[in-house]
């Protein structure tokens, strides 16, 4: 909980979530309470596009009214690239037309910053 704001981490969803695969549909009945989602997606994905689309492809097969609730892109692992590299993968991200993130443990201002997007949305 962030001041008041019910946080679910959802780091198990994989392509077939929605069939049943993994833990499937009770992992994404654990999410349908939400008001905002955030997809966590590595900045250093060979596919960072295929990633994007997989989590929704998930979340509109199982429930088109979880696919529509807001959602933000995390941009994570962004410590790992270089501000070139890190620049071109969220070009690659911003043709979803959500607000993009970059985060990384170990730039603590990005976490602070994602806290105040967090903090500041009305849900």
């Amino acid at each position: 909980m962030l001041e008041g704001k019910i946080i679910a981490d959802i780091p198990g969803l994989i392509a077939g979530a929605s069939a049943g695969k993994g833990l499937g549909i009770k992992f994404l009945k654990h999410i349908e309470k939400v008001k905002l989602l955030l997809h966590c997606i590595a900045a250093d994905s060979e596919n960072i596009e295929n990633d994007y689309h997989t989590i929704n492809k998930e979340l509109a097969s199982f429930s088109p009214d979880l696919a529509s609730k807001p959602q933000a892109i995390l941009l994570t692992k962004t410590d790992l690239l270089n501000p070139e590299q890190t620049a071109s993968q969220k070009k690659l991200l911003e043709q979803f037309n959500h607000p993009i993130h970059e985060v990384s443990i170990y730039m603590p201002e990005s976490i602070k910053l994602l806290k105040k997007y967090i903090l500041e949305r009305e849900f």
